[in-house]
């Protein structure tokens, strides 16, 4: 503890800078005290009749009243004496404390902040040597942190001001030194790492010294040190560290080390920006070359660093940056950019950071090319209009510059970077189309090709064209090219859910009551009972959404795929063919009381909640469902109290593996009335109410669950017009108008067999809300079907199953079955003019839904053949090497992974690059539980987590991100650019 004392003078002087003595620190002061008054009386002065020591101290004393100590004289011999020791913060204490110095005691110290003049000429003469004694600050460093001994190199007065330095750290950090010799390697250690921003001893890099600017504070008392100090640390990182520090440290002294990484941010570009130097460019570099002139004039004056060192600095810096994208600090990230594109705006550069593939600058100016790219694939504003498989080719480009823009992937920016993403997507759905049909040539003809073609394809573009209509971009190109695109594919969705409306309801009036088309009333008997397998066998939960679309569930999959506890499975087609993801057919209309309680009852009926639990139990128990036991609960069944996932009875149910478990969501339905929290398009599990809840809890009693709907829904962006009054938003009685069709047949349960429903969406009855459903559009009347089971390595086992789980009948569902082709691939004739943007799309891999009832398999995606290599390929040809068996083959890998404990072996590191790289792309992305599984890791989301990101570590040479985790961990994202050229190949 600090205190202040008074002084003579009327000076107030503090007592944190004297530290405190023990008794060996006055023993070691008694007995200089004496020897240098044996030397006196040795020069022939009388001896001293004092036998008080003013000692310099803390005026604190732990120890006993009186210490016995053996002093050592000069001729070797020593000397035991009883010494009382006693502290004084006052003169009138110095007096009183002189006053105990009587019989039984030989020599007197007192301990005092005074100083000599404080005490006067008198007073002094009762002091051995006149005077108050100081004692060396290494001495008592030695004696409070209790080393043996002190580096004899540390007495020189080069590093006296080291001892002040560590016993002023001491006083805000423990150090813990042991009992051995100080040496000054150590002291010097821990003087550097707490002056730059870093625990005792804790090593500071360049990294470190680059953070340290971050910190107004520290940088400002590191300038208020005294001169010896601040020398001597200076010259120990630069001589430890090199450019990085001798850069820096010119900058602080021109002050300008705050912005120390927006300079050699500001350097990085500009020195690039002159080296481009290229046809078309010399203009533009030239004034680059200017502006890096400029600038060095600038910050370092006469006293500027070479060349090289400014360009290991700039190098150091941009590292920097990489790692704030990485982290959590988002803010500091923009400040550090924003105060880049400030300086070179400063230093007439504008066009320097307006072309950069790190500054927001740069980024923004991607987009916006994009963004004209976009309006010219549309062509005139018109709303009818199409583009064609060649108008995209120039977005595709663009769209790869925008993704391999280091700043695309960080948090921040990864809104925008999807909205490019889905733009582009929804050129190439667009492209496919033609004017006579509005899927092209795979416009289904039969309503189980309509039904899948939704599941399939339009419940993606409605998808992607949510995320374009939420995002809010702040480049004006790019926001009115999302515009235009927006409204081009609402006209093309509402051309489609007319043929689709007509083909749906042609079978809806006609069909036979064998037909197998899977719709709500027969879904339980077509797909939840085939999975619940024998009596003894876990039984299936079955979590039916209140309005979830195909929109929202492919999201949910995503996520819960990416979770890692659960993996998604689909009926097999039979003939070796890959089966599909499912789509049901709701009622007419597609409303809760109607499709909700027809899909939980097993037949076409209408009612409310109690009908469903009793229709459900009555469903399973009866003879044609193996009578087994079931219970169905609602959402206000599962309110529980603080700390509980789900109440003690539905646990329990889920626990009980021989009954069937149904549960009712109305999370997404309600949205339709009252909105959402956050102006977002994406859905996930977190968001769903209990829907994490069931899915972990079915995952640990090892049941399969299946997610489904009883209608989806269509949202109101301010488009939809009341036309008429109508008994609900979406349907009413009468005669069928532009946007409407009647629909009849016992599958309508309102209305007498007969109602006026409406395919277009932007057609209500009712006021508004956020969205709508018992319309005829396919967003409304396709019912998604998920079907889960647990993974190879969430617990449990069932019973007579094989060790994956997957039942009888049903497979596997791959990655790249989960996705239209287009959503990931450039389509066929974009690929020339964009050599990085994918892979080229083979039209026949997308699904076909002509004949009846029968989807094609998609084919697995090839490499597209140069039509300049087919002798490559003949009967004694090599196949080539991979991008992963280049990658570890390459020297520097072999580096790389030495540095890294415990990374995983080579050819698993070359399996995941391989398995992302058939994604397709400069950026392909894999959820996190495939990738793993790829490299033939854990599957369970934590344990695959850390496995990649050990292969991160090896990959991120030098922080570059190479293969990060994106989307909160839940997919892991690889850059092929960076990859090669971190990692040089050859062959």
């Amino acid at each position: 503890m600090s205190t202040t004392v008074a002084h003579g003078t009327g000076r107030l002087r503090s007592t944190a800078a004297l530290g405190r003595v023990n008794a060996e620190a006055v023993a070691n002061a008694l007995e200089r005290a004496l020897d240098a008054e044996q030397r006196r009386v040795e020069k022939g002065h009388p001896p001293s009749e004092a036998r008080a020591l003013a000692l310099s101290a803390d005026p604190y004393w732990e120890g006993p009243d009186t210490l016995p100590l053996s002093i050592d004289n000069s001729d070797g011999t020593e000397l035991e004496v009883i010494v009382r020791v006693v502290a004084a913060d006052s003169v009138l204490a110095v007096v009183h404390a002189l006053s105990g110095l009587g019989d039984g005691v030989d020599h007197l110290v007192v301990l005092t902040p005074l100083e000599a003049s404080d005490l006067g000429e008198t007073l002094l003469g009762s002091f051995l040597g006149e005077e108050v004694m100081r004692l060396n600050n290494w001495e008592l460093l030695r004696s409070e942190l209790k080393v043996t001994r002190i580096d004899p190199r540390l007495y020189s007065g080069t590093w006296s001001w080291l001892a002040d330095t560590l016993r002023s750290i001491r006083a805000t950090h423990p150090l813990k030194l042991g009992t051995g010799v100080l040496k000054l390697e150590q002291a010097l250690s821990i003087a550097v790492s707490v002056r730059f921003g870093r625990d005792p001893g804790e090593q500071v890099d360049s990294a470190a010294l680059l953070e340290w600017t971050r910190n107004p504070a520290s940088v400002a008392s590191f300038t208020h040190l005294p001169d010896a100090e601040s020398e001597r640390l200076r010259s120990a990182l630069e001589e430890e560290l090199g450019a990085v520090p001798q850069v820096l440290f010119k900058l602080l002294d021109r002050g300008h080390a705050l912005d120390a990484i927006p300079i050699g941010l500001a350097l990085a570009e500009l020195a690039d920006a002159a080296a481009q130097d290229t046809s078309g460019a010399g203009t533009e570099a030239t004034r680059a070359a200017h502006a890096l002139i400029r600038a060095q004039e600038r910050y370092f004056g006469a006293n500027q660093p070479t060349s090289d060192h400014l360009k290991e600095f700039a190098s150091a810096c941009t590292a920097a940056l990489l790692r704030m994208l990485d982290g959590t600090d988002d803010d500091h990230t923009d400040e550090t950019v924003r105060r880049t594109e400030e300086l070179l705006f400063q230093l007439d550069a504008a066009h320097v950071a307006q072309a950069s593939g790190l500054l927001d600058a740069g980024l923004h100016t991607r987009l916006a090319d994009l963004g004209r790219q976009i309006t010219l694939a549309l062509g005139e504003d018109t709303v009818e209009g199409l583009p064609r498989p060649q108008d995209v080719r120039e977005a595709e480009t663009a769209l790869v510059r925008v993704r391999e823009h280091r700043r695309h992937g960080a948090r921040a920016k990864q809104e925008q970077g999807q909205a490019a993403t889905d733009a582009v997507r929804l050129l190439r759905r667009l492209a496919l189309a033609t004017a006579d049909a509005p899927l092209g040539a795979d416009t289904p003809t039969t309503a189980r090709g309509w039904l899948q073609t939704h599941v399939h394809q339009t419940g993606w573009v409605d998808r992607a064209a949510s995320a374009i209509w939420h995002h809010r971009s702040d480049v004006p190109a790019f926001a009115q090219a999302l515009d235009v695109l927006y409204r081009r594919v609402r006209w093309w969705r509402a051309d489609v859910d007319a043929a689709f409306a007509v083909a749906l309801n042609r079978w809806n009036s006609g069909h036979g009551p064998s037909d197998t088309l899977l719709r709500a009333e027969n879904l339980q008997r077509q797909i939840v009972f085939p999975l619940a397998g024998e009596a003894e066998e876990p039984a299936p939960l079955i979590v039916v959404l209140d309005g979830m679309s195909v929109e929202v569930a492919v999201q949910l999959a995503e996520d819960i795929n990416a979770g890692g506890r659960l993996t998604e499975i689909v009926r097999t087609t039979g003939r070796g063919r890959a089966g599909v993801r499912e789509g049901a057919l709701a009622t007419v209309p597609s409303t809760t009381n109607c499709s909700r309680t027809s899909l939980l009852t097993g037949r076409l009926t209408s009612g409310k909640q109690g009908l469903e639990r009793a229709g459900f139990a009555e469903l399973w128990g009866g003879p044609e469902f193996g009578g087994r036991k079931a219970v169905l609960y609602h959402q206000r069944d599962l309110e529980v109290g603080a700390g509980f996932h789900l109440p003690d009875t539905v646990q329990k149910d889920i626990d009980t593996a021989d009954k069937v478990v149904g549960v009712v969501l109305n999370t997404i339905d309600d949205a339709l009335s009252r909105g959402r929290e956050s102006d977002a398009a994406t859905w996930q599990v977190r968001q769903v109410g209990k829907l994490g809840s069931l899915l972990d809890a079915a995952a640990r009693a090892g049941r399969p669950v299946v997610l489904t709907s009883d209608h989806g829904h269509v949202w109101d962006r301010g488009d939809a017009v009341k036309t008429q009054p109508g008994e609900s938003a979406r349907y009413r009685t009468g005669e069928p108008g532009d946007g409407e069709l009647l629909a009849t047949g016992d599958r309508v349960l309102e209305g007498d067999n007969a109602l006026v429903v409406p395919y277009r969406e932007d057609i209500r009855y009712t006021d508004r809300k956020e969205g709508y459903h018992g319309g005829f559009s396919a967003a409304e009347m396709v019912i998604p079907v998920l079907v889960f089971v647990p993974a190879l390595d969430s617990g449990r086992r069932r019973a007579g199953r094989s060790d994956d789980q997957v039942p009888d009948g049903w497979q596997r569902l791959d990655v790249p079955d989960r996705e239209p082709v287009w959503w990931t691939q450039a389509l066929e004739g974009t690929k020339e003019s964009s050599p990085a943007s994918g892979l080229m799309q083979d039209r026949s891999a997308l699904p076909s839904v002509q004949g009846e009832g029968k989807s094609a398999p998609r084919a697995r995606r090839k490499q597209a053949v140069s039509e300049q290599t087919p002798a490559l390929f003949g009967e004694d040809a090599v196949a080539p090497r991979s991008l992963g068996a280049k990658t570890i083959d390459s020297p520097v890998f072999a580096a790389s992974q030495a540095r890294v404990p415990k990374a995983p072996d080579p050819e698993r590191i070359a399996a995941l690059i391989d398995a992302l790289e058939a994604v397709g792309g400069t950026h392909p992305r894999l959820p996190v539980s495939a990738a793993s599984r790829a490299s033939d890791g854990p599957e369970s989301h934590p344990r695959a987590v850390r496995h990649l990101k050990m292969v991160g570590k090896v990959l991120n040479v030098e922080a570059y991100p190479v293969l990060t985790l994106t989307d909160g961990d839940r997919s892991v994202e690889l850059n092929t650019v960076l990859l090669r050229q971190q990692f040089p190949q050859e062959g």
